[in-house]
């Protein structure tokens, strides 16, 4: 049967007295759609979320055709065979859509598990499609068939919209609060696009259906703003292919899709009929090129920009790997010249004994002096060899640990009655106090663990012209810690001075004040050992010329 009240078409959807905006919510989108699409896909086929995407576009296109069909046609039989279409499509654009959101956010495919939860949601549709619960007549008064839809499968598979848009805002907000600033942006941009898609195409469209079918209205032509989310929606995409290269797709692409727009938009000058539709599209065109000359500018200084960072990176990395590369040649070098000194620097400290010892005959008073400070020199210098050479080992992984349980205060106080004798020679006066709770047997590196408290009080020692020094011993039974704390009324530290304490060659702004001899290894040696047997060192002032205190940790052993 034929509507008679309406002219045949021509060109098989055009026709006269429709309404003014049908082609211009239609063919421009539709067109765009499939032009987001197939450049995707002809780029970058091997990936999925390209896939799905141009398939959502060619679905939504068929919709599209579906839809001037039943806008157009006059022959009653081709209306009612495609109008089951209109909820395939929908159906099959939800779904596709939730799939696309979640290879988007996970950045692989679906589990089979969730595959088979889209066939169940899809399968009443393709079963009940072509059956009265679908479309059981026609109106060959309006040539449509509102009045004869199924409410619960029209109710169905518009659901199945709000399900994907629920689903998929699901999937977006998990991955955007689990992702780094620059994913985010992405996915917010991807997430606001297609949920804009999905709720403008589903609940416009549904609500100018249900509507028409009440009778309310005359016919369903509101759904026609329902179908520029679709173009919202690659606007977005184009943002994402240009600006992130999401979809691995070049900025050459991004430019064509720009003025595939234009051209577009320009084009239904050869459909337009009538002033009010001119200037609607004129308007569009101009809105078009200007927001697309924007966005190219845009788009090529942040990529030319990007690039840039690249060869930034790309030559940063590469110094990186120098840096390394001299790093470890200059730690080989440090323990080869550290070990070639060691063999005369132990000759010239024997000699320099046994001549300040009188093994040669007793010696003039200035030939005394002079061996009291050979000796003196040569010691200060195999300590700084040792320095060296522990710095070495540290970095390169060889400093080996003996650990084994031992009494620490009774380490600490030999350490402290050895260099006694060097603090009472500036004049100083060199406590030892304990208040130790418990055994104070602590799990250790005997010889590591007296290395480390003879640098610290030495330490003192150099850094405190006048007063005392005390070295407390103190535990904590359970916290299952022991402390070592050594305070001096020496030269102090500001707040800026104790933050780099710890790294190599770091000293006090004041040290050279009080001591030249220091290296600034001694304190990145202690610290080192002390973290390796499961300890700590901190350093703590009140600020300059107010005295410092050092604090070693170490583990009590069970």
């Amino acid at each position: 049967m034929i509507c008679h009240y309406y002219e045949d078409p021509t060109w098989f959807i055009f026709a006269n007295d429709l309404p003014q905006l049908l082609y211009y919510s239609h063919i421009p989108v539709a067109i765009l759609a499939l032009s987001v699409g197939i450049f995707l896909f002809v780029n970058a086929p091997h990936r999925l979320a390209n896939r799905l995407l141009f398939i959502i576009t060619l679905l939504f296109s068929g919709w599209i055709l579906v839809n001037l069909i039943a806008w157009t046609n006059t022959h009653s039989e081709f209306i009612l065979a495609v109008w089951p279409l209109f909820g395939i499509f929908s159906a099959l654009i939800s779904i596709t859509s939730l799939y696309l959101v979640y290879v988007f956010t996970h950045d692989e495919d679906a589990p089979v598990t969730l595959k088979l939860s889209f066939i169940v949601l899809l399968l009443p549709i393709f079963l009940f499609a072509h059956t009265d619960l679908s479309v059981s007549g026609f109106n060959i008064s309006d040539c449509d068939a509102f009045g004869f839809e199924g409410f619960w499968y029209n109710f169905y598979y518009t659901s199945l919209g709000a399900v994907a848009m629920l689903w998929s805002g699901y999937f977006l907000l998990k991955r955007y609060f689990s992702s780094d600033k620059s994913f985010r942006k992405q996915v917010l941009l991807f997430g606001v696009g297609i949920e804009f898609f999905l709720f403008t195409f589903f609940s416009i469209i549904w609500l100018a259906s249900y509507l028409a079918n009440v009778g309310l209205v005359q016919d369903s032509d509101f759904e026609f703003y329902g179908l520029f989310g679709m173009a919202i929606f690659m606007v977005f995409i184009g943002i994402l292919m240009a600006k992130f290269k999401t979809f691995q797709v070049g900025i050459l692409s991004a430019q064509a899709l720009i003025v595939a727009l234009v051209l577009l938009v320009g084009s239904q000058f050869t459909f337009n009929h009538t002033p009010t539709s001119n200037v609607l599209t004129s308007i569009t065109l101009i809105l078009t090129g200007i927001a697309g000359l924007i966005l190219n500018r845009s788009v090529r200084r942040e990529v030319a920009q990007r690039e840039k960072l690249e060869v930034l990176t790309d030559q940063l990395e590469h110094a990186n790997e120098r840096l390394k590369e001299l790093d470890k040649l200059k730690s080989e070098f440090v323990s080869i010249a550290s070990h070639q000194l060691r063999s005369p620097l132990t000759a010239i400290r024997g000699y320099a004994s046994m001549l300040a010892e009188g093994s040669f005959g007793k010696l003039p008073e200035k030939g005394q002096e002079a061996a009291d400070r050979i000796a003196e020199s040569a010691r200060l210098m195999a300590m700084s060899v040792e320095d060296y050479l522990n710095v070495s080992r540290i970095e390169s992984g060889n400093m080996k640990y003996e650990l084994s349980d031992f009494n620490l205060k009774a380490r600490v106080e030999e350490v402290t009655d050895q260099l006694r004798e060097v603090a009472t020679e500036k004049n100083l006066l060199l406590i030892f106090r304990s208040d130790l709770k418990g055994r104070g047997i602590v799990h250790a590196d005997v010889g590591k663990t007296v290395q480390i408290c003879h640098n610290l009080i030495n330490n003192s020692i150099k850094y405190t012209p006048k007063g005392t020094i005390t070295v407390l011993l103190r535990d904590d039974v359970a916290l299952n810690k022991v402390y070592v704390e050594i305070s001096d009324t020496g030269v102090g530290m500001s707040e800026k001075t104790i933050k780099s304490l710890f790294q190599k060659f770091s000293r006090a702004e004041n040290a050279n004040q009080t001591n030249t001899s220091g290296t600034g290894l001694g304190l990145f040696v202690a610290n080192k050992m002390a973290e390796a047997m499961g300890g700590d060192i901190r350093a703590e002032s009140d600020g300059e010329g107010k005295g410092s205190r050092f604090i070693l940790e170490l583990p009590l052993a069970t």
